[in-house]
């Protein structure tokens, strides 16, 4: 009886964590198809945001490592970014100095991770190809 009940908790525990979502950071090729070339458009926690603003916003990222960024207040800044370490690293001129950015996905929700402290940034709403908010044009 003790054998049968054992299984039957172990079994039953074990199905319960096959149902549970994996997160796992982007790679560098993931990000790099996610991101350059294309729009990501944001919803940003105000602690975790480099502007200190939640909010939504958009971000274009070009081939040459230039980025256009639509704040929540709706400044337009620009920046260079590099991907690397399975990190996005952004340098915006109208910004204070920003720590690289993990992005975890957990099913279809990509989370925004300050690299640095771990503070959740916000989330990913959507990507989109090009540039169709006409950012930094």
């Amino acid at each position: 009886m003790r054998i049968v009940k054992s299984f039957a908790i172990a079994t039953t525990g074990a199905l319960a964590m096959t149902g549970l979502a994996v997160a796992a950071d982007l790679t560098d090729p993931e990000l790099k198809t996610m991101l350059v070339g294309n729009t990501v458009y944001l919803e940003l926690q105000a602690a975790g945001s480099v502007t200190g603003v939640g909010g939504q916003g958009a971000i274009h990222y070009t081939a040459d490592g230039t980025a256009h960024y639509k704040t929540p207040k709706g400044e337009m800044w620009q920046g260079k970014y590099v991907i690397k370490n399975n990190t996005n690293c952004t340098d915006w001129k109208q910004g204070p100095a920003n720590a690289c950015t993990r992005y975890d996905k957990q099913g279809d929700t990509i989370t925004l991770i300050n690299a640095t402290n771990g503070q959740v940034r916000g989330k990913v709403l959507k990507t989109a190809p090009g540039n169709p908010e006409k950012l930094g044009q």
